[in-house]
């Protein structure tokens, strides 16, 4: 327990300091974040417009096997394993920070607890966002589409069934791509094989329109590039140039050397 209290005592500390540090200065780069978000309305304008009506009859008229093969897929895209994996990552990064000697290994361990605590903050924020933007948007899901019609919506309503926009699953899956691609740019993409599947998934069950997909890749994107912009801004888990939009890593060669080279003697 005492040793739970100072592997906590010194995490804090540690988060306080960066926290306390003057922000990387950086471009705010307005004029690029403007054109992605009109890129990704015109995307979302347009999909609405050609594909939803047609998409979603035609979902509806799917073989039931295979709408039971995906209700299973749609599973994987609930957070809470998601959220489970982060927290265990963190806990175990600080436990073994906190039980290493050589400065070295205390920093590799370091990085894996920052890492962790970005994926939680993440999962957190992108799930926060998608479910306020749903219940102020209102829109109808599929099921309705005989009654009220793709573009029914009730702003700020409470009913799930008027929480279609954007799909939740679809920004889980895709903020944890964008996560892992910018902690890992190598393997960070290998994860599109899970959330495409699982993104689709959430049409074919007609729990969303194609266009609250669309809108959910962009939620979960834009999530996990915004936090790792924060983070980095206070050296934590990344680093920023002043004009880049993409943040770096931080530990990357230390990891490679320390971690993933052999075990801890």
């Amino acid at each position: 327990m005492e040793a739970v209290k100072a592997a906590a005592s010194d995490s804090w500390r540690d988060l306080v300091a960066h926290c306390r540090r003057p922000p990387t200065p950086v471009v705010l780069l307005w004029p690029l974040w403007l054109a992605l978000a009109s890129l990704a309305l015109s995307v979302l304008l347009f999909v609405g417009a050609f594909a939803d009506i047609a998409v979603a009859r035609a979902a509806a008229k799917l073989d039931p096997g295979v709408v039971i093969f995906f209700d299973h897929v749609t599973q994987i895209g609930k957070s809470n394993w998601l959220f489970a994996l982060s927290i265990l990552t963190i806990l175990y990064g600080l436990y073994r920070r906190e039980r290493a000697n050589a400065a070295r290994w205390r920093a590799a361990w370091g990085v894996v607890a920052s890492r962790g605590l970005y994926f939680f903050s993440v999962m957190a924020f992108s799930g926060l966002a998608a479910q306020v933007v749903k219940h102020i948007v209102g829109r109808a899901r599929p099921r309705l589409i005989d009654v009220a019609g793709p573009a029914h919506f009730d702003l700020f309503s409470l009913q799930s069934v008027l929480a279609s926009f954007p799909s939740g699953h679809t920004t889980t899956m895709f903020a944890t791509f964008g996560a892992l691609a910018l902690l890992s740019p190598r393997l960070g993409p290998w994860f599109l094989l899970l959330a495409i599947p699982v993104a689709a998934s959430r049409i074919i069950v007609g729990a969303h329109y194609p266009a609250d997909v669309c809108g959910g890749i962009a939620f979960g994107l834009a999530s996990a590039l915004i936090v790792a912009r924060v983070f980095a801004r206070r050296r934590i888990a990344f680093t920023l140039a002043p004009e880049a939009l993409l943040p770096k890593p931080r530990g990357v060669d230390l990891l490679a050397k320390t971690l993933l080279n052999r075990a801890q003697p």
